[in-house]
């Protein structure tokens, strides 16, 4: 409750010094330090993401990798009474030859790789979330210190209006006494905190950038490491076999040459045709043929032909008469709608509704845990559960460290406390 109280309280001062109404207080010495601290959260979040990256696009390259290689060798594999297919088809001896030979340096390359991928895990990833860990540690105190120069600046500002007001009424004289002294807690507050955080920042900026850098180089040189793991193995499957010396745009150039009509012939196939439904199959017959939509192939009748003639036909062929109206016999209207008996089946079954579901059974809850208070600890910040030495709280979350913040409900108020001010129960 302090802590959302103080956030109401700060509140208007935060707006009005936004558009300029209010003084604030500024110190070019700490906001330096912020900047620079600011941009070592970005490098390391920048770090930490490209290390997943990286390690994600490797392991997704062998094992697509190795799935390509094992379904391209199931294409070369003759059928078991095929026999002899280097002398069917020369042009493609060297690639049945090596089929196997690919699938099995793939196979190891992959297996290779790992280790190099789970060392990137545990000597990069891992030191980088801990260090994430202290950041948020900082970033927490940093926050704290604007916290405390909000308060210092409303009373500051408030205390100087008062003072200012020529004439003061008896309230106004309480009001002054008042604010004397809140401002006075709020600055040794405010310059405690702030003394800190100038004598600390500076020392673990220059201790964090030489923790960063040597993960950067430990990074670039493991993916030299898996780069020419790679180009190795590559270059042993490829060693009499296959000229690797000759530039790129070569390369594309014999493939092209060395093709010949094989894509032709593939698209060719009935394969790797679409399927169409019959429908469209039809109407494309139709419209080779030149046919309309309507006429299914069939051809004109006499009977057709005579009703698509023009009106002139009618001098030629007389009139035939309007049928006759049918008779009261046949136009009788039908019996009106007599509805079921009362004891039918049909009243019975629309009447009876059907059995209401059963009802779902509580989940079992887990049971509270509780932690007992070893000393007194008051809120220092928003969020923050303030209690007394021997107070039962109620653990919500917690980690295996004592050294970390734990989260705790006491009294109908809910925020987090040091794990180390505490005891299980």
């Amino acid at each position: 409750m302090k802590g959302i109280q103080k956030a109401f309280a700060r509140t208007p001062h935060m707006l009005s010094s936004k558009v300029g109404m209010t003084k604030k207080s500024t110190d070019p010495e700490f906001d330096d330090y912020a900047r620079r601290f600011e941009s070592i959260e970005k490098a390391t979040e920048k770090l930490l993401k490209d290390s997943k990256a990286y390690t994600e696009s490797v392991t997704n390259l062998f094992t697509h990798g190795t799935d390509f290689a094992t379904h391209f060798s199931a294409l070369f594999h003759p059928l078991g009474s095929e026999y002899g297919l280097e002398s069917k088809h020369p042009d493609a001896e060297h690639t049945i030859a090596n089929v196997d030979g690919y699938v099995g340096i793939m196979e190891d390359l992959k297996t290779s790789v790992v280790p190099e991928l789970e060392l990137i895990e545990s000597r990069i990833v891992g030191p980088i979330k801990e260090f994430q860990g202290i950041l948020k540690a900082i970033r927490k105190s940093i926050t704290k210190r604007e916290h405390k120069l909000v308060d210092y600046d409303r009373f500051n500002n408030s205390l100087t209006k008062l003072r200012d007001k020529k004439e003061k009424t008896l309230n106004d004289e309480k009001n002054l006494f008042k604010l004397e002294q809140d401002f006075e807690i709020a600055s040794t507050e405010y310059d405690y905190i702030n003394t800190a955080m100038k004598n600390e920042l500076p020392r673990f900026l220059v201790q964090a950038t030489q923790f960063i850098d040597p993960l950067f180089h430990s990074f670039y040189y493991m993916q030299l490491n898996i780069f020419y793991l790679m180009l190795e193995k590559l270059n042993g499957f490829a060693e009499g076999k296959y000229d690797v010396s000759v530039p790129a745009a070569q390369i594309a150039s014999d493939y092209e040459a060395r093709r010949s009509d094989a894509l032709e012939r593939i698209e060719a196939l009935n394969i790797t045709k679409r399927l169409i439904s019959t429908a469209r199959m039809v109407q494309s017959q139709r419209a080779n043929t030149g046919l309309s939509p309507n006429s299914l192939g069939r051809s004109p009748t006499v009977s057709s032909t005579a009703s698509r003639s023009p009106s002139t036909s009618s001098s030629t062929f007389s009139k035939k008469a309007a049928p006759p109206p049918p008779s009261a016999a046949n136009s009788a209207p039908p019996p009106p709608y007599s509805p079921p008996a009362a004891g039918s089946n049909f009243n019975a079954a629309a009447k009876k509704a059907p059995p209401p579901p059963p009802p779902l059974k509580p989940k079992p809850k887990p049971a509270a845990q509780y932690v007992v208070a070893l000393y007194d600890f008051a809120a220092q910040a928003d969020g923050d559960l303030d209690f007394k030495a021997g107070d039962r709280i109620e653990v919500i979350e917690r980690t295996e460290s004592t050294e970390d913040w734990w989260t705790g409900r006491l009294n109908g108020r809910t925020g987090v406390f040091p794990g180390n001010y505490v005891q299980d129960t």
